[in-house]
């Protein structure tokens, strides 16, 4: 099975396909088209990457600091270990932050 995954990755020509990607927007709209083109897929991929950073930092900010500091504080009170009471704590965070979004 995963002989045939990658075959299958392999044969896929990336360059061949922005290639032809790029003749025919030139082909059809000429160099505006063409600028036009690269504009928009540069700022796709720069919103993506915001988008992906400011998802990272939310994790971080409202997932993992307030459930390590919880778990920590409530290691004192309960009778439990810091690994058991942690993924109550991930758990309950990522629903604050699933419905905070």
């Amino acid at each position: 099975m995963t002989d045939l995954l990658h075959q299958a990755a392999a044969s896929i020509d990336s360059t061949g396909f922005i290639t032809a990607g790029r003749q025919f927007i030139q082909s059809r709209f000429g160099i505006p088209g063409l600028i036009a083109a690269a504009i928009l897929l540069l700022s796709v991929i720069a919103i993506l990457t915001m988008k992906i950073v400011k998802i990272s930092f939310d994790i971080l900010r409202y997932v993992v600091v307030p459930s390590v500091a919880i778990t920590f504080v409530a290691t004192y009170f309960l009778p439990y270990s810091f690994t058991y009471i942690l993924p109550v704590t991930v758990a309950f965070f990522s629903i604050v932050l699933i419905v905070k979004s």
